[in-house]
């Protein structure tokens, strides 16, 4: 971490220059966004950079030595924690075989440099740079496969919080952004309207999470496990194979004690030091600090299998702003072609806030919220 620069970062960000940002954000995506972005990009060092790179891949690798295929797309989450040397090191928070923001982290780090009159940094990591970046993700997404016949699939897109991200890659890719609730399974083919004609698509990059399905009671015209003919970009089952749920198997130095809790006999005796998590929920839903006993005991026995007791690790007050020190994660994002013997990190993600949660959700007041990383 950065503190002398990012003080100095920080100088630049009046009042108006933050609501130049947002009103830069808002003009080129065409919408208003309807989640806190931060004041500030977080200012990382190359090194710092690095250890999380090495571990994100690490692990990732660790989570699929005995699959046969590799995910395409991994993130993996890490809290900026210090030794007792007062270090900075990273620690697991959560991992996913599944994508992210990869479109919208290169237009808010670039509109960070742009409005504030940044030199210094990347978003970009492994030697990419934005038109490097750009055709690896051109390359991930589309293939082979005609773009006009590929799409980005979500349920209720334009009503997603994440919709910025879909709208970035539509704009910088000419991705398709498509409704999963209008795909039609035809034969072993899937169709969808796409620019008002009803396509049949040969790539998908599925952005739609099962358990939001589920939840909100959708019933889709296909079945994930159906034989379809139709590629994946990302294929669904990593979502599952690749989760929270990895956590307590892996032996990786930056991984925090974790257990399913269904194989917790005896619960320890300090709960208040761990966190209680829902295997699938995603943005932080569900997640308990400090839980206590009837917190365990309210989970049925049934699904304990779907919860994790992880110990919980003690963020770093690591980056300095004008109202306190703040706290932060960050997401290395990875993409692994087909051939590759690793995954190769490109950008990433971050969150900051002063509370116990780096959520989006949980970080609304000022110099909180979404951001992202400059490398130096």
């Amino acid at each position: 971490m950065l503190p002398e620069l990012q003080r100095e970062v920080n100088s630049r960000i009046t009042p108006e220059a933050y609501q130049q940002l947002r009103q830069n954000l808002d003009s080129w995506l065409d919408m208003t966004i309807q989640y806190r972005v931060a004041e500030m990009p977080i200012m990382v060092s190359a090194e710092f950079a690095a250890a999380m790179q090495k571990a994100a891949v690490e692990i990732i690798t660790e989570c699929v030595k005995s699959e046969a295929e590799r995910p395409l797309f991994s993130v993996v989450d890490f809290a900026v924690c210090q030794d007792e040397a007062g270090v900075y090191i990273p620690r697991l928070i959560e991992l996913q075989g599944f994508p992210s923001l990869f479109g919208y982290q290169v237009l808010l780090c670039d509109m960070y440099k742009q409005t504030y009159g940044i030199n210094e940094g990347t978003p970009f990591l492994s030697g990419l740079d934005h038109a490097s970046y750009m055709q690896l993700l051109r390359q991930s997404i589309f293939a082979d496969a005609d773009p006009a016949a590929c799409v980005l699939l979500e349920i209720d897109p334009f009503e997603q919080k994440t919709l910025p991200d879909f709208l970035a890659l539509r704009k910088y890719l000419g991705l398709n952004i498509v409704n999963i609730r209008d795909v039609r399974k035809v034969g072993n083919q899937l169709h969808a309207p796409v620019n008002g004609t009803m396509t049949r698509l040969e790539r998908i990059f599925n952005r739609a999470i099962v358990d939001e399905l589920t939840d909100m009671g959708v019933v889709l015209d296909f079945d994930w496990n159906d034989d379809l003919d139709v590629q994946w970009a990302g294929k669904p089952e990593w979502y599952f194979k690749i989760s929270k749920d990895s956590m307590p198997g892996l032996s990786h130095p930056t991984v925090p004690k974790s257990s399913l809790l269904s194989d917790i006999t005896e619960p320890p005796t300090n709960l208040e030091s761990y966190v209680l998590k829902p295997l699938y929920a995603f943005a932080g839903k569900g997640v308990v600090v400090g839980p206590t006993q009837a917190d365990l005991d309210a989970i049925a026995q049934a699904d304990k299998s779907a919860w994790m007791l992880q110990e919980r690790v003690t963020y770093a007050d690591c980056v300095p702003t004008p109202q306190g020190a703040n706290r932060v994660e960050i997401r290395i994002m990875m993409v692994w072609l087909e051939g590759a013997k690793a995954p190769v990190p490109v950008i990433s993600l971050a969150r900051t806030g002063r509370g116990l949660l780096m959520g989006a959700r949980y970080n609304t007041i000022e110099w909180t919220g979404s951001s992202g990383c400059l490398f130096c």
